[in-house]
């Protein structure tokens, strides 16, 4: 509940219950023991450890999860209020001025290792180029009142040379903006630099998981002991010595947070295309496993891949159905950032019945060039002769689709003219 009110000098003021950091640290505990409990049950049951490698990922993912949550949940109360107070007054201002606003939002100063806020304001960037600044004060808590943010009616114009590259397009977009090379160039580009890097620094973290094993969840433990005593002293005794020893001990995280927003686009890029696989495919292949399984059919395995690929390519190539995955998949949009919306928007962009089409024709011509090399030149298949056939049964299925469905658009009828033709056979005139 976020409590507003209107100070005695005009300026907009309002108050909330903040998250403090490190709350609930029984959620990590308990999902930690519960990780380690499954991955000890599996070595113990079956002398293996297959399990490892996902649940040190999955803990990695909810560390940093439970770790950011209460600083991301303050700050979208803190973005949306600000915003909700001010937007009008930043455009009476702006047309007081003669101009318009262009972008505006909540900003940040910060310090240290730890990106200490020092201060805010609500920049705002103006068509004419000016850019506006709005402070924000932080009213710590007193005996008399809690804690509350005001936010100045009075703006300033800003000199602030971070300030003003904060909100103006970055020097990359002005970069790739100015220099003349074909869209498409510039599009092929940066999407070979998002899955190189991205790509690299998962592979990085992959390899050196398997690499350490079984110790890399007792190295994690046994960190998150050491950073939860180190967060401790820091709160409990503050002192110079102490944040030294926490500024160590936090580079791992550091490390894991570059890493982590490398991979952000890449894994944005690459889940987009692994959920609309993991259903269209995965889907049909449980149902007939589980016929399979409960004896109501009991399909050949060229079977199960031709109608695999056949059925999963059909929905990949159909919007709605993509549209929908996407909608129930980690990539959508939940509201908490505006990241989030820009990556439900590309994997719009990247499931459009065009992209997926050219990308399955694009696997099936791999598919075909080697497979029928080795034909030619091995007198040998790919796969084996009823596989490779499955597969190519399932392209032609494919093909014969997506044909259809070009001429089912290109066809034109007139609805109403059909139904009006179509009336007419309901009316038997008597010939005089």
């Amino acid at each position: 509940m976020v409590e507003k009110w209107t100070s005695t000098d005009g300026n907009q003021c309002f108050r909330f219950q903040e998250r403090e950091a490190f709350e609930r640290p029984w959620i990590i505990m308990l999902i930690a023991l519960f990780l380690a409990a499954g991955t000890i049950t599996e070595y113990l049951v079956n002398g293996s450890l297959h399990s490892l490698t996902l649940n040190i990922i999955a803990f990695v993912l909810t560390f940093l999860w439970w770790l950011t949550m209460p600083m991301k949940a303050n700050e979208v109360i803190i973005e949306n209020t600000v915003h909700n107070l001010m937007d009008d007054i930043l455009r009476t201002d702006a047309k007081a001025a003669g101009t318009a606003v262009v972008n505006s939002y909540v900003h940040y100063d910060t310090k240290g290792t730890y990106g200490i806020i020092t201060s805010r304001c609500l920049l705002t960037l103006l068509d004419n180029g000016q850019v506006w600044e709005y402070p924000i004060i932080y009213h710590k808590s007193t005996e008399k009142e809690n804690r509350y943010y005001e936010c100045k009616r009075e703006y300033i114009i800003s000199d602030n040379s971070e300030h003003i590259q904060a909100i103006k397009p970055k020097k990359w977009q002005r970069f790739m903006t100015n220099f003349k090379m074909p869209d498409k160039i510039k599009l092929w580009l940066l999407i070979l630099t998002i899955l190189t890097i991205g790509g690299l620094s998962f592979t990085g973290v992959y390899w050196a998981v398997m690499r350490l094993k079984h110790w890399t969840l007792l190295l994690l433990v046994i960190y998150g002991g050491c950073y939860g005593i180190t967060e401790w002293g820091a709160r409990r005794w503050p002192r110079k010595v102490m944040k030294i020893v926490k500024s160590i001990v936090s580079v791992p995280i550091a490390i894991v947070y570059v890493l982590a927003k490398l991979m952000q686009p890449f894994m944005a890029i690459f889940g987009t295309y692994f959920f609309v696989a993991l259903f269209a495919f995965g889907i049909p292949a449980l149902i007939l496993k589980g016929g399979a399984i409960l004896e109501w059919w009991m399909p050949k395995p060229e079977t199960v891949l031709f109608i695999m690929l056949a059925l999963g390519s059909v929905l990949c190539s159909t919007h709605s159905v993509t549209k929908w995955i996407i909608k129930h998949s980690p990539l959508k949009d939940t509201g908490n950032h505006e990241y989030e919306k820009h990556r439900e928007q590309l994997a719009y962009y990247l499931i459009h019945p065009s992209n997926i089409i050219f990308f399955i024709y694009l696997l099936y011509f791999v598919f075909l060039v080697i497979s029928g090399y080795r034909l030619i030149q091995c007198n040998a298949y790919l796969l084996s002769e009823s596989f490779d056939m499955a597969i190519l049964k399932a392209f032609l299925v494919f093909i014969a689709y997506t044909n259809m469905w070009v001429k089912a658009k290109n066809t034109e009828i007139d609805a109403k003219e059909l139904l009006r033709r179509i009336s007419r056979l309901f009316v038997h005139d008597r010939l005089e």
